[in-house]
């Protein structure tokens, strides 16, 4: 059996187990995210000078490395363990590069402009043309030619003639009374 002490013992044990009810529950809450809000506000108006000062040593100590430009073109810092040798052979690959894509580009476009012209085949079999559209040879074409050789002068001639009005006297009717 059971004493009454220790009845009394476990439910005191389980009453710090219980989450409290109600507004209790929420103000602890609130008051914790108070707190956050309050800490990292505070730490970030206490760096913005640090922030500042580097920012700006940073920027100092960059424009102090670089060395100064004295036409327009990009001046170019050697960073690392790389040399001039090496720089100056990457940028002529490069160029090299971009040489080789524009002509092989150039004969790719020749290549399918050929393939083109031989499959349309514009000039291929000429009598059937002929054909369509009923010529037989080339003369018929041009035997009206206004600027050909045959002596033919199909110019138009523009002759200027003045018409000169002349006054006529005409006589005056008069009614007679009578």
């Amino acid at each position: 059996m059971k004493s009454d002490n220790q009845d009394v013992n476990i439910q005191n044990e389980n009453s710090h187990d219980e989450v409290p009810i109600g507004a209790y529950s929420v103000i602890p809450w609130f008051k914790g995210v108070a707190d956050s809000i309050f800490r990292t506000t505070e730490r970030f108006i206490r760096n913005i000078p640090s922030r500042l000062r580097n920012k700006y040593l940073r920027y100092r100590n960059e424009k102090n490395r670089l060395p100064r430009r004295k036409t327009k073109s990009k001046v170019y810092v050697l960073v690392g363990y790389t040399t001039k040798e090496h720089v100056d052979r990457r940028f002529t690959g490069i160029k090299v590069q971009q040489m080789i894509r524009k002509v092989l580009l150039l004969l790719i476009l020749l290549v399918f402009l050929f393939i083109m012209y031989k499959w349309l085949n514009p000039l291929g079999n000429t009598n059937e043309i002929k054909q369509i559209v009923g010529i037989d040879k080339i003369d018929d074409l041009a035997q009206e030619d206004p600027f050909g050789a045959s002596g033919k002068s199909n110019q138009i001639q523009i002759s200027t003639t003045t018409i000169t009005q002349v006054p006529t006297l005409t006589p005056e009717i008069t009614g007679t009374e009578g």
